[in-house]
């Protein structure tokens, strides 16, 4: 008999508005990752297997609307109501 499948769901806490805005990246020699876009101006990536917190980009002063990540999640970019477009590297 075969046994079906259950998703468990992953449950990201930390941010203090709405979030608006999820991205994936591929899978990378690293795993994958997740960024999540929201209205409290700062954008959190997180580890996309486990929801382990990574860290937090700065410099919106404003609700972010958008958010992505290159192939390699080594880039990232959003984008907010204050009118700025933020694009990361790896240092």
């Amino acid at each position: 008999m075969d046994k079906k499948k259950v998703a468990a769901p992953l449950v990201c806490r930390g941010h203090s508005h709405q979030v608006v805005d999820l991205f994936y990246s591929p899978i990378t020699p690293d795993g994958f990752f997740l960024v999540s876009a929201s209205k409290d101006s700062t954008p959190m990536l997180r580890n996309g297997e486990t929801g382990d917190w990574i860290g937090n980009f700065q410099g919106h002063k404003g609700a972010v609307w958008s958010c992505s990540l290159d192939k390699h999640a080594l880039r990232a970019a959003s984008t907010s109501a204050d009118f700025s477009a933020l694009a990361t590297h790896e240092a």
